[in-house]
């Protein structure tokens, strides 16, 4: 039989010695080091996740985030980096959906600016597998340092490295947060794991400590679940047998002070957003624990099962009979917790202690989001059942009788979970494969997935089935405002696409019908009402009902004042009308919400140039230019302009670029030179 362990001693103080380190294989009395298992961990959990290097964004949250962030946008059109930082930064214009994780969207800025300020999925999808593998470097760290040998670093790494549940995380773009958060969270806890063991020995401490508390504030403006760095500390506090009391909690003052700081942060911008509000399932608080209970045992088996692996699951309505019993087996989960204390099996006590740290803000106790669970939420709080296993088979693996038996298992983990993660990465590959894999979960029960799959099959001009999709989210919810727009939308592309002649009129009416409908009872959010009235103004201005777009358009920026688009097709309205003044309005109310859209510039000079306000036009049309010097005819319109105000080299100059770049000059154009 194996002998028990023993507390292993070090130079600290008797009370702060580190927990009992499992025995070690007999070849661990070599010189090898834990560095060749990590760099083989490394190398396997690249394998699986390189096909994600070929994914493409997703319409869920890539687009908010990334390709329709303005101050990514805004990269490579002449704003200063200081200016961009500074808006990325701001809790106003830098939150993007309610979230607060400024870090991740700088990172998709300087990715965007080394690709020639353009989007590229690839370098995105690198940096995130990058960020991954450096993550799962530090966990090796951390379990080599807690006492664990080459194999348990080895287990530990490849289940943080490979588990299904890590894909999520790490496949999705806007989940830069997470492989973020979680590199800057394990190299605190690291550098913690350093301070702590140099306690009492005389050597410093303090720039550790210094290299905590930026490292702690790296991670929080990553991503607000950084929160609970303080509480890990705790768990490893318990870990190491230092004294539980109120020194702990006094020494981590700094950190608790930037987790207040981040999360009140957070808290405001969901707030703002109106994210915190419970008006769509209007579950009272009873519910919310139940719920709560739930997901923590969703979670327990998922380590086991990860299966269904969904980016959305959906609040079920009602409650199932098993959500309101889960809270007996989440009080008998810590009832084994007390016991195992009792009985110091340390591990197991450290384990649970810093998932359910990691991962209690996140039960959706207080509601927040359209979901009850999330694959990345385990991304970090995994970590402490991986180092549970990871325990376990450093202590048997020093059984020479169970190395084979131990060796099998192991690479039976490796096929399973490797090939588990490279399916499951492939669902990630584009809209259309993530929103089918969520039908093929849901079925008909759920009208988001069709509605996202439209959205996606639309964006890429495929109407026929974007407008199917639409037509089976409506059949699911048929007052769904939401669907109803986007529907319309769809209709109305359709017709000015020009592929549908035949069909025009019809198209048209369809639109109008959906619009109308949406407005006439669906139920829909107010920024949603804004747009549907500003998409039918749009319809309408394309059908020369001006009258009728002025007053919708009026309406919907009446609802949303934020809405660039109801100022755009407003000020089209309004020239169509001949009322140039309020096109102009309009034209300066969309710059001062966009600033740096070139073809609205050039908009505005022609309409100034058409007006005789030469000098205004000239202002317009050079700000067009800078920020899209490919815009020929805006080097025409500066032309006239020029002509008109008698700045007669200048137009010369401007024609002939404008020439050089395939446009024709008018007979009105020699007129003005000649003059």
């Amino acid at each position: 039989m194996a002998k028990k362990h023993t507390p292993a001693r070090t130079t600290q103080k008797p009370a702060q010695r580190p927990a009992a380190t499992p025995k070690k294989a007999a070849d661990e009395s070599s010189n090898r080091s834990w560095y060749t298992f990590g760099f083989i961990v490394l190398a396997i959990t690249a394998a699986c996740y390189w096909p994600s290097l070929s994914n493409k964004l997703v319409n869920w949250d890539d687009d908010p985030n990334i390709t329709e962030n303005p101050n990514i946008e805004r990269v490579g059109q002449g704003i200063t980096w200081g200016e961009t930082v500074k808006n990325i930064f701001d809790v106003n214009t830098g939150n993007v959906i309610g979230n607060y994780n400024p870090l991740p969207i700088l990172s998709f800025a300087v990715e965007k600016s080394l690709a020639g300020n353009q989007i590229s999925p690839r370098l995105i999808h690198t940096t995130n597998l990058l960020l991954h593998l450096g993550t799962v470097w530090l966990v090796m760290l951390l379990l080599f340092r807690m006492g664990f040998g080459n194999w348990g670093v080895l287990v530990g790494g490849l289940l943080f490295g490979i588990h299904p549940m890590r894909v999520e995380s790490v496949a999705w773009a806007t989940e830069r947060k997470d492989v973020l958060f979680a590199i800057f969270f394990f190299a605190a806890l690291a550098l913690y794991d350093r301070w702590v063991k140099r306690e009492g020995t005389g050597q410093p401490r303090m720039g550790l400590y210094i290299g905590m508390m930026i490292l702690a504030l790296l991670s929080g403006f990553s991503k607000v679940q950084a929160v609970t760095l303080p509480l890990s500390m705790l768990a490893l506090d318990y870990w190491y047998r230092r004294p539980i009391g109120f020194k702990l909690i006094l020494e981590k003052t700094p950190f608790w002070i930037i987790s207040l700081i981040i999360g009140s942060m957070n808290l405001y911008t969901l707030k703002q957003q109106g994210s915190t509000n419970d008006d769509i399932t209007n579950f009272n608080f009873l519910d919310r624990l139940c719920i709560g209970a739930y997901s923590f045992c969703v979670y327990l088996y998922k380590l086991f099962l990860p299966w269904p692996m969904s980016p959305l699951y959906p609040y079920p309505k009602p409650l199932p009979i098993w959500v309101y019993l889960s809270p007996i087996l989440f009080a008998a989960v810590w009832y084994g917790v007390w016991r195992l204390w009792k009985a110091d099996k340390r591990v197991w006590v450290f384990g649970v202690l810093f998932f359910f740290f990691n991962v209690m803000f996140l039960l959706q106790v207080l509601g927040a989001g359209q979901g009850f669970l999330a694959d990345r939420f385990t991304y970090v709080p995994y970590f402490g059942f991986f180092a549970i296993a990871a325990w376990y088979f450093q202590e048997n693996y020093a059984d020479a009788s169970k190395r084979g038996l131990l060796n099998g298992l192991l690479g039976v983990l490796v096929l399973v979970c490797g090939v588990w993660t490279v399916r499951q990465i492939a669902v990630w590959e584009n809209g259309a494969t993530l929103w089918t894999h969520v039908i093929s979960l849901e079925g008909k029960s759920n009208s988001l997935p069709y509605w996202n799959r439209g959205q996606y099959f639309r964006e890429k001009g495929d109407f026929e089935s974007a407008i199917k999709d639409y037509n089976q989210g409506v059949i699911i919810e048929p007052t769904s405002g939401e669907l109803l727009n986007s529907r319309g939308k769809t209709y109305f592309d359709m017709a000015m696409s020009g592929k549908y002649k035949a069909q025009t009129p019809e198209l048209m009416a369809n639109a109008m019908k959906d619009y109308t409908n949406a407005l006439n009872g669906a139920r829909m959010k107010e920024g949603t009402r804004a747009e549907v009235l500003i998409n039918r103004g749009a319809a309408q201005g394309a059908a020369g009902q001006f009258q009728q777009a002025i007053a919708d358009l009026t309406e919907g920026i009446r609802i949303d004042p934020k809405n660039k688009n109801g100022y755009f097709n407003r000020s089209i309205a309004y020239y169509s009308t001949q009322q140039y003044d309020k096109a102009l309005v309009d034209y300066d109310a969309y710059l001062k919400l966009d600033p740096f859209n070139a073809n609205v510039w050039y908009e505005s000079g022609m309409i100034q140039r058409s007006m005789n306000k030469n000098q205004e036009a000239i202002q317009a049309l050079t700000k067009a230019i800078q920020l899209n010097p490919n815009i020929a005819v805006a080097y025409l319109e500066r032309a006239r302009a020029y002509a008109q105000s008698g700045n007669k080299a200048a137009a010369q100059q401007d024609y002939q670029r404008a020439q050089q770049m395939g446009v024709k000059l008018e007979s009105m154009d020699q007129r003005m030179l000649e003059k």
